[in-house]
């Protein structure tokens, strides 16, 4: 598995965000309408934020998803969005081609293989999340999407 080591800055995402059990997965509800107000205020164009944080490290009880877009100055978003920071810091990136349904794969791999064997800590202090393109498409087998780990040595 390939991986990059990025140094990224702060940012703020603006989106909708949804907190479920660890084992309950449906986030599509939160993505569905979160695009529909992405399209009906034209914010469409832009890189798309799926963030996750964590109640605890490793994940036992619950997990938040957040749907979001880059915050940027002088752009009015729908009064429901809510702006959460995305600290900087480094973060070990990977890239995952395929449909959303070979996903949990991928992040299987990350976590079971390249983790063990590698010399570093999940840093649970910031939000692990991936980066889509704005022309991204859920089922698509040539869809690519970065997911980026939060790391500390």
């Amino acid at each position: 598995m390939n991986c990059e080591f990025i140094d990224i800055p702060e940012r703020i995402i603006i989106g909708r965000y949804l907190t479920l059990p660890i084992t309950d997965l449906a986030v599509f509800p939160l993505w569905k309408q979160f695009r529909m107000e992405q399209s009906a205020h034209d914010l469409l164009g832009v890189d798309l934020y799926a963030m996750q944080s964590y109640a605890e490290w490793p994940p036992k009880t619950s997990i938040t998803h957040w749907a979001g877009i880059e915050k940027l100055d002088g752009v009015e978003y729908p009064e429901e969005w809510i702006s959460q920071k995305l600290n900087g810091g480094t973060y070990a990136r990977f890239i995952h081609r395929g449909t959303q349904a070979e996903f949990p794969k991928t992040m299987a791999m990350i976590f079971t293989e390249w983790f063990p064997s590698s010399p570093y800590q999940y840093d649970s202090s910031r939000m692990q999340f991936q980066i889509m393109s704005a022309d991204y498409v859920m089922n698509d087998p040539e869809s690519e999407e970065f997911f980026f780990i939060p790391i500390s040595q």
